[in-house]
């Protein structure tokens, strides 16, 4: 079964970034800034020190104050050192760890490198989008995307990320803290009440 993730953002409160650190490493462009763009795209190679964040600063009553040790932002994933180790060799083929350092001290960002389409695993019949352009329902070939653990898709302009079900149990089992799983994918609405972590 495949997985979409998103933040518990009832309890926690989401990750936020420097913009002066961000601009200074990355430039002006929202193309190319990895704070407000979730292109699948490697940044491995110009992200040599580790960046920071922050989750204190975020909630402004919108989001839970409890800082997460995994959290998703636009398709990546946040994780503490506990969340790394548990999951570093089950999604290390599928993207890049970026160093962070945060309140408690150091982490990384998970980076998803690892597209749908790369293996012809969207399925074209059930992926639907409205007259805006938006997403209204997407869906995949499992046979297909079962040879990544952690994915994105074009399809949906790499705003997701979904994962396969081993890597909702290794959180599970972990008993890391910020984010819930749902099988209706691309979709976080009506996901309280379901699963939580």
């Amino acid at each position: 079964m495949i997985f979409s993730i998103y933040n518990d953002h009832k309890k926690y409160a989401y990750i936020g970034f420097d913009w002066k650190q961000m601009v200074q490493k990355f430039g002006d462009s929202m193309d190319i800034r990895f704070d407000v763009n979730c292109e699948a795209k490697p940044y491995g190679a110009i992200w040599t020190n580790p960046i920071k964040v922050n989750f204190s600063d975020n909630s402004e009553g919108m989001t839970g104050s409890g800082i997460p040790e995994i959290a998703e932002h636009q398709g990546r994933l946040f994780l503490s050192q506990k969340a790394y180790e548990t999951l570093h060799n089950l999604l290390e083929k599928d993207g890049e760890f970026l160093p962070v350092e945060y309140e408690n001290g150091k982490g990384f960002i998970f980076n998803p490198l690892s597209l749908a389409e790369a293996v012809d695993g969207l399925d074209k019949k059930l992926s639907v989008k409205n007259e805006w352009g938006e997403v209204e329902n997407i869906a995949f070939h499992s046979d297909k995307v079962k040879v990544f653990q952690i994915f994105k898709s074009d399809f949906d302009a790499h705003y997701n990320v979904f994962c396969q079900e081993s890597v909702k149990n290794a959180v599970e089992q972990a008993g890391l803290k910020g984010v819930m799983f749902t099988p209706d994918l691309g979709n976080n609405l009506g996901i309280y009440g379901n699963e939580t972590n």
